[in-house]
């Protein structure tokens, strides 16, 4: 080869490697960079956030809202790629305006998240920026979970979410902001629903709900298809999944504009979910199709009645009560603003909805879902109450200063607060919707008595203590001997402070109807029935089931709750009503529903084959009402002689279970059905009356005992079990606990008034001084308006009064000039009133000498700005020669103490003489509530009669 060429190529060769490696150098530099970038969580998108510490972050540390009442945090959650682990966010808080209820008004739009807490402590981590650094937060892994399948991988979004943006750790910023969770719900773009990680039952569920449950075309074949038991199998799995059970939902749901079900990597509209799960139970409830269906796969065949308690889960109970918890007046004002122009239109937006439902009915109704705090059984459901609006405890609010505080961010919003406050007060009794107050630092026994206290006086007279016989209350997790044991160490609490055992009229939710349970041969656990249903019913204005005590409503003024911290610690409730009978004999109680042979011997129904069922067993057996709470079928009888030869007597009992099962006669299984809502886990007793000696059958709880009283109570419709206990306390003791009462009666009172006062006060000052400041404004002056005189000076110039804020003062200065020169305490230069010779306050005589001089002639205003006064102190007076003024201080406070006493006793006495013999022998007993009773022939007024007849006295009654 040629060397010239050869040269040449190396030439060539060299010159190429000298210019391209500096080239390739930069490129895989470049490339390396955008690695690193992509690899830290795409922090090239966020220029204003710095490195990731190599450290571990700090804990992060919330600050306090600006104004608890107006603003919240927002979780700013950055974009990232899915295969980030880690959570990068940061928190903003922004302020809500309540005037502006039309969307955006926040100025940003944002997202809540529905989730379920659940019992996992928070082991997981996420990163929040705060001013340049990296700070870690724990969360639950099932939060960390939601994070990451809502974030985005391009741009960011606002969520809000309670567990992260409410301080958990102040009660304060709590009570606040379960306050305002309407408006926080209420406005956001839509509401994210989080079930937790998907799975192959779940992603099934999704499927068959978008390609064949919403295809109604297809839905009757759908329904006997044996290829479809296994959908319809995860349909029920995703219907019981956590966060169906969570009581908080309800109203997250229902104040939602729009919802969207997110299931790992699944996503459903809430409305596609509603209408799916209305199908299933609508089909399950009338015809038991779909039980049928499940029969015929092998895989399902040996659990009869797979979907028997459908409509009792949480999801099915939370799609009834979303279609029913509204009125929605908005889209009907928005179609008609459409013809009236963009004012209209304005107006129709900002249109509410209208709740139907009231909170006690809401509780007793919703009692399946669960609560992490025992509180939020009321709290969860305040704001979408027809006749509650939540508060906040003013307990945790920042005492106000001595005057008006000098505000720093909005110069009148406290004044502003007052007005808002007293509007509120005064329209609350020309409103339906009453303030309920938020208080989570209050003991839950003091939750709960609040609760009923405000049903009795919210709801009709004659069936107001109907909510004692309602499961609702959280069962508490506490035991009476861990709470007795804190009381031991707070012996320095106020009472009400002190939470204890919840009292028997407080019905918790072991009597409940249903409950999640494990069943014979299912994996997971499913819904069941454990309990009958009440008696009473649900709080509805149009149907009530019984009128035990027909008209005669509770007596509110003889209501009375008395908290006692003694050795017994317990909760008194005083209520009147009248003994009816005596429990005389008990038989044993029905076992999954099924009627003992021993109730049969008590009816002496012998010849079960020959001869009909008597009268009184059967209706007994339903308590006298069909499934619609109304009179029961006349068949009723045929079926319960059907039941007793088909259902298994000579084994001992009559199993309605397999009737309903196995029987195929659906009249028969429908009285089975009604039997079981009503004697599971109750037992037969018979009663015998003191009067006319005699007896009648009913049903009542399983821990009855012979010798109970069946009870009347005045506004209960149904009668009622109670159980006399003796008081282990002498007569002085008890003489004691009556005088007690007495005065914390009065001084409850007093408080009560007292505290009006100061609200009245408080609103008065923040008036004037709204008042004072537009004046002042207009006039172009400028000064302190922090002190009490310049206040008075200014106010009296412009012919305003501020009597109040000096008048304490001066009254002090009176009464100490009164002691010491030897006068009536409160007097002064001889006028008994503490007024001047005009009838005018010492304050207004000098401030009359200051403007006019002090001969009385007036001076010439100044001229330029005022020269206001220096606020004026108190002189020290001479002491009379031998005196002391803190011995007359002392022996005058003797004296009003000795007054006190003697009036304190003169009003006992006379407030002793007014109780009547009767009630005056009460108080050797108190009773234990055993709840609602069943007593054939006295359901429907008859009750009332037979008093009136016999001539039996009315009680008070205390209930622990």
């Amino acid at each position: 080869m040629n060397p010239f060429l050869v040269f040449l190529r190396d030439f060539i060769v060299y010159l190429f490697i000298c210019v391209s490696a500096p080239i390739l150098f930069v490129m895989s530099k470049q490339a390396f960079c955008q690695g690193c970038s992509r690899y830290y969580d795409g922090y090239s998108q966020h220029e204003h956030i710095q490195k990731a510490p190599t450290a571990p972050p700090t804990e992060f540390v919330y600050e306090r809202l600006p104004d608890k009442r107006r603003s919240m945090r927002l979780l700013n959650l950055f974009s990232s790629s899915p295969e980030n682990p880690q959570i990068e966010c940061k928190l903003v808080v922004v302020d809500i305006d309540p005037k502006k209820l039309t969307r955006g008004s926040l100025g940003k739009e944002y997202e809540a998240l529905s989730w379920c807490w659940g019992t996992v402590q928070p082991t997981s981590y996420i990163n929040i920026r705060k001013n340049g650094r990296i700070y870690s937060k724990k969360v639950q892994p099932d939060l960390l979970a939601a994070l990451k399948a809502l974030r985005h991988p391009q741009e960011d979004r606002y969520l809000w979410i309670d567990a992260i943006c409410i301080n958990q750790a102040d009660i304060g910023e709590r009570n606040h902001q379960v306050e305002m969770m309407s408006t926080i719900y209420g406005q956001a773009k839509r509401v994210c629903v989080w079930l937790g990680e998907g799975d192959a039952t779940s992603a099934m569920a999704f499927k068959f709900i978008q390609k064949e449950v919403l295809q109604l075309q297809n839905f009757d074949e759908l329904c006997d298809s044996k290829e479809a038991s296994k959908k319809w199998g995860a349909l029920l799995d995703l219907m019981q999944r956590r966060w169906f059970s969570r009581r908080w939902v309800v109203q997250e749901i229902a104040l939602a504009r729009e919802a969207v079900i997110y299931c790992g990597a699944d996503k459903i509209p809430w409305k596609d979910f509603a209408v799916a799960v209305e199908l299933f139970v609508e089909v399950e409830t009338a015809t038991h199709r779909l039980s049928e269906v499940m029969k015929k796969d092998p895989q399902f065949y040996h659990v009869p009645g797979w979907f028997e308690y459908v409509s009792a889960l949480g999801a099915s109970l939370l799609v009834e009560a979303t279609g029913k918890l509204f009125r929605d007046t908005k889209s009907i004002a928005a179609a008609e603003s459409d013809r009236k122009g963009d004012k209209d239109r304005l107006v129709a937006e900002r249109a509410g909805r209208q709740p139907l439902l009231s909170l006690e009915y809401l509780v007793s109704s919703l009692s399946i879902f669960d609560v992490s705090v025992e509180h939020d059984t009321i709290y969860a459901l305040l704001a979408i109450a027809k006749d509650t609006t939540p508060s906040a405890s003013d307990s945790e609010l920042t005492p106000e200063p001595a005057l008006v505080p000098t505000p720093i961010r909005k110069p009148y919003h406290k004044s502003s607060e007052l007005f808002l406050d007293r509007t509120k007060s005064v329209l609350e009794d020309f409103t339906q919707r009453k303030r309920y107050t938020v208080a989570y630092e209050s003991p839950y026994v003091d939750v709960c008595k609040t609760f009923i206290q405000f049903c009795i006086l919210q709801s009709d007279p004659t069936r107001a203590l109907d909510i004692i016989c309602r499961p609702w209350a959280a069962e508490d997790k506490k035991s009476s001997h861990e709470k007795h044991a804190f009381y031991e160490n707070s012996r320095r609490q106020m009472p009400q402070e002190i939470d204890m055992t919840l009292p028997t009229w407080v019905p918790t939710l072991s009597g409940a109807p249903y409950a999640m349970y494990a069943h014979a041969g299912v994996h997971t656990l499913k819904m069941g029935r454990k309990n009958a249903d009440t008696l009473v019913g649900l709080p509805t204005a149009l149907q009530r089931n019984y009128n035990a005590a027909e008209t005669r409503g509770i007596d509110r003024k003889t209501l009375r709750f008395k908290k006692r911290l003694d050795g017994s610690m317990h909760f008194s409730m005083y209520v009147k009503g009248f003994v009816l009978d005596t429990v005389e004999q008990v038989y044993p109680a029905s076992q999954g529903g099924a009627i003992p042979q021993e109730w049969i011997d008590a009816v002496e129904w012998r010849d079960v084959d020959k001869s009909d069922p008597p009268d009184e067993f059967w209706r007994t057996l339903v308590a006298d009402r069909g499934r619609d709470g109304r009179n029961p079928p006349v068949y009723y009888s045929r079926a319960c002689k059907e039941s007793f030869l088909k259902g298994g007597l000579p084994s001992g009992s009559v199993s309605t279970s397999d009737l309903i099962n196995n029987e195929r006669c659906s009249v028969v299984a429908q009285f089975c059905r009604r039997v079981q809502a009503v004697i599971w886990n109750r037992c037969l007793i018979k009663t015998k009356s003191t009067k006319t000696e005699s007896d009648n059958i009913g049903l009542a709880s399983k821990n009855v005992q012979k010798g109970d009283f069946v009870c009347i109570l005045y506004g209960c419709s149904v009668p009622v079990i109670l159980r006399r206990c003796e008081k282990k306390k002498t007569a002085n003791q008890l003489a004691k606990e009556r005088k007690e009462d007495f005065v914390n009666t009065v001084t409850d009172l007093q408080r009560r008034w007292k505290r009006k006062f100061e609200r009245d006060r408080r609103w008065r000052m923040a008036r004037t001084k709204r008042l004072l400041m537009k004046l002042l404004r207009k006039k172009g002056t400028s000064m302190d308006s922090s002190d009490p005189t310049i206040l008075w000076y200014i106010t009296r110039k412009y012919g305003m009064r501020w009597r109040r804020i000096v008048k304490s003062r001066s009254l002090a200065r009176r009464e100490t000039r009164g002691l010491l020169e030897g006068g009536t305490p409160g007097t002064s230069d001889g006028h008994s009133d503490g007024s001047g010779p005009l009838g005018e306050s010492q304050d207004s005589i000098e401030l009359h000498h200051e403007e006019h001089g002090e001969d009385g002639r007036r001076t010439p205003p100044p001229v330029g700005p005022p020269q206001l006064p220096q606020t004026p102190r108190s002189v020290p007076l001479p002491q009379t020669p031998g005196t002391s003024p803190y011995t007359n201080e002392g022996e005058r406070k003797r004296l009003e103490r000795e007054e006190v006493a003697k009036a304190w006793d003169q009003g006992f006495k006379a407030w002793l003489k007014k109780v009547p013999e009767d009630e005056d022998d009460e108080r050797w007993y108190y009773y234990q509530f055993l709840g609602e009773a069943y007593v054939h022939g006295m359901m429907d007024g008859e009750a009332m009669e037979y008093q009136n007849t016999q001539e039996i006295k009315t009680s008070l009654f205390e209930l622990r």
